[in-house]
């Protein structure tokens, strides 16, 4: 990936063997480091969410806000993951946009695209900087006390 005219995947590349190598020599510490990232990564969600002002407030809202949850750490394809996820049945509706079958007060059958406002991915994007940064402090702090 190129960062301000640099290439950096030789340095993506370090990045990911050294956080799979915490994975096998740390996995206690590895779990509890992507557990927290995740859980800061739903709090970034949440804030955006509310930001947009959806659901205006109401029951809606509340139970969406409620639904936005961490994940269980888990192993996929021999890398740890955890997820950050809307849990609530309109939650991707929100995020992605939908087809509205209808009219509102007279049923007229007309579909209207309703855009979505894609609070996830904005959530992602403005978390990343954070996120890379923490990966940074966890291998260093790995390497330091560690001994690795």
């Amino acid at each position: 990936m190129a960062r301000n005219g640099f290439d950096t995947s030789m340095l993506d590349d370090y990045v990911r063997d050294m956080m799979g190598m915490a994975s096998a020599v740390l996995p206690k510490e590895s779990k509890k480091f992507l557990k927290k990232s995740a859980r800061a990564l739903n709090k970034v969600q949440k804030n955006t969410f509310k930001r947009f002002g959806i659901g205006e407030s109401g029951i809606i809202e509340r139970e969406i806000l409620a639904s936005i949850k961490t994940g269980k750490t888990y192993k996929r394809n021999g890398a740890l993951n955890c997820r950050a996820y809307c849990s609530h049945p309109l939650g991707h509706l929100f995020d992605a946009g939908y087809i509205h079958m209808g009219g509102f007060d007279e049923k007229t059958g007309i579909e209207t695209w309703v855009e979505g406002y894609h609070f996830m991915e904005k959530a992602e994007e403005s978390y990343k900087a954070g996120y890379y940064r923490d990966v940074q402090d966890f291998l260093d702090d790995m390497l330091d006390n560690h001994g690795l």
